[in-house]
Order: structure tokens, then C-alpha cells, then sequence
């Protein structure tokens, strides 16, 4: 098994994921490869470090003034269109696509 096979299968390794035979490889080839080693301890590291951070870490509520920022800074600008006729734009846009949606998925 090369560096390249090993590393790029870390994450099933670290998983569970491999074969019987190909976790096998995978041990033998890290305990011969000082490099892959090396980066199979930073790798472990890293996704402990990176389960300590986010552990408790719940669900959270995005800003209202942040949403409303984001949304002002993305809705086009054009004058004389009110928030009303806009909705009604997207709407009627949704409504005349739906017809060539179904067409294409069936």
C-alpha cells in the first residue's frame, strides 16, 4: 500500500470503514512509514480537537439584524418596485416554471 492510498483512506480508517484487509495494510504500512504516521497523529489530533471545539456547541439563532443586512444587501434595487410586487414577481416566476420543472422530471 503507498503514502497516497493510506492517506487518502485516513477518514474510512478512522471510521471503521475499511475492509478487514485493507485496515490491516493501512496499520502495517503506518507502523513502517514514520511520515504517514506522523500525519495520522496530527489527523487524529485534528479531529479530536475539532470534536472538543464544537461539542458544546447547539443550535443557534442567526442575528435579526444580521438576517435583515444579508437580505437588504441581496434583493436587486430597482425603483419603484415595493417588497409587495416583488413577491409577486417570484411568484409569478415560480408559477410559469413549474409547467417546464414537471416537463423535465417526468
Amino acid at each position: 500500500m503507498t503514502c497516497r492510498e493510506v492517506i487518502g483512506g485516513l477518514g474510512e480508517f478512522s471510521g471503521g470503514e475499511l475492509l478487514a484487509g485493507e485496515a490491516k495494510e493501512s496499520k502495517r504500512h503506518l507502523a513502517r512509514c514514520a511520515p504517514c504516521a506522523r500525519y495520522w497523529k496530527s489527523y487524529r489530533t485534528t479531529v479530536a480537537l475539532e470534536r472538543e471545539a464544537y461539542r458544546d456547541v447547539g443550535p443557534q439563532e442567526m442575528p435579526e439584524d444580521l438576517v435583515a443586512a444579508i437580505l437588504a444587501a441581496w434583493r436587486p434595487r430597482l425603483p419603484g418596485f415595493s417588497p409587495r410586487a416583488w413577491h409577486l414577481v417570484h411568484l409569478l416566476s415560480g408559477v410559469a416554471a413549474a409547467p417546464l420543472i414537471a416537463f423535465y422530471l417526468r
